[in-house]
């Protein structure tokens, strides 16, 4: 993916997943796809890694798995090299999933 459009789409799959609305679930994860496939999101795991970092998207690492284990392996030992563990992922994960609970019971 082209470094100048990276955080856009960093933020944007960031904002499908984790909004309030429940029903962009399968948008997000057609978006992912798309960006995976078409537009080689994970082809620089390491540029992808410094923004999921520099924006505090840690969660999306678990989505990114879905479609790819092994750079997501990849995202997350730089992540690591950052000074992250592997605790702080999968709690940031479960940060995020009980916000958008929350925020479905707001509605």
């Amino acid at each position: 993916m082209k470094p100048e459009i990276l955080s856009t789409a960093i933020e944007t799959l960031m904002d499908l997943f984790f909004r309030k609305d429940n029903g962009t679930d399968y948008l997000a994860l057609r978006t992912t796809e798309l960006y995976i496939s078409d537009l080689d999101l994970l082809g620089d795991v390491n540029a992808v890694a410094s923004e999921i970092e520099r924006q505090r998207a840690w969660a999306l690492v678990p989505k990114l798995r879905l479609f790819d284990n092994k750079s997501a392996d990849e995202i997350e030992a730089v992540l690591h090299w950052s000074g992250l563990t592997e605790a702080e992922i999968i709690a940031s994960e479960k940060v995020f999933e009980e916000w958008k609970r929350k925020q479905n019971h707001s509605q």
